[in-house]
């Protein structure tokens, strides 16, 4: 009987299945609905900037760059600290603290590439890319790690995911991209959803494609569908209501 108590609560804990019908899309029902990348920040990292009508770029966010230079700088501030204080007394000691503080700004400095690696939709080059090299149109026909074609997008999705830590507990909110097979590939994720989901319908806009959220269980569907939108032709992005063409379904 305590057994069958416990297999209940246990079920109970579950998250239960989405009906992914809401969504009223047959794209939705072969698209997984889990998180495309586990865990997620805190603060907001990246903040979506209109370059031009053709052109989108994901910029680093000051919580993430101070987030950054804290692993690169606090080392050095341990250093001081400690040699100061006469902190060690054998030369053992030393080497160890010298092959522990190396990890600080190996991560910080890897914080800061991610930082300013550059994160664009350009719809003259007819990609989106992670990478500080841009893609090459006439040579790259098909989808790689970090350049992806935007005709080969589909859907966008936002999913929520439940994120606990020894220190603190919060919900993170990935964006993705969904194809047309399916598949998917996670842009940003970071628990400020009223970022990520304005950025999110401005992309939306952008691409001509629906937005899928999730979290709301509604569907955002752009202005211009994507096969009948001219690629290059100017949009309003500041125009949009967060709210305006959602639908309950």
């Amino acid at each position: 009987m305590l057994r069958s108590f416990f297999e209940r609560i246990t079920k109970s804990m579950k998250p239960k299945p989405l009906d992914v019908s809401a969504f009223d899309d047959p794209l939705a029902d072969k698209t997984a609905w889990h998180p495309q990348a586990s865990g997620g920040a805190n603060f907001k990292t990246r903040t979506l900037k209109e370059v031009s009508s053709s052109e989108l770029h994901y910029k680093g966010s000051t919580a993430g760059l101070l987030f950054a230079l804290v692993f690169t700088l606090m080392p050095s501030i341990f250093v001081v600290f400690f040699f100061s204080g006469g902190f060690f007394e054998t030369e053992g000691e030393t080497k160890y603290f010298f092959l522990f503080i190396l990890i600080f700004p190996a991560v910080g400095f890897y914080l800061l590439y991610m930082h300013f690696r550059p994160i664009v939709l350009d719809k003259r080059l007819g990609y989106f890319y992670k990478s500080f090299k841009k893609p090459v149109n006439s040579l790259q026909r098909t989808n790689t790690k970090n350049h992806i074609k935007l005709d080969t997008i589909g859907a966008l999705q936002i999913i929520p995911e439940y994120v606990r830590s020894k220190n603190s507990s919060y919900t993170s909110y990935e964006l993705n991209f969904v194809f047309e097979d399916g598949d998917r590939y996670n842009v940003v994720d970071h628990a400020k959803y009223e970022a990520i989901q304005k950025e999110a319908i401005i992309i939306s806009e952008f691409l001509g494609v629906p937005l899928w959220d999730a979290s709301t269980m509604k569907t955002y569907q752009p202005m211009y569908k994507k096969n009948t939108m001219d690629t290059d032709a100017p949009y309003d992005s500041a125009g949009y209501d967060s709210t305006r063409r959602y639908r309950d379904m």
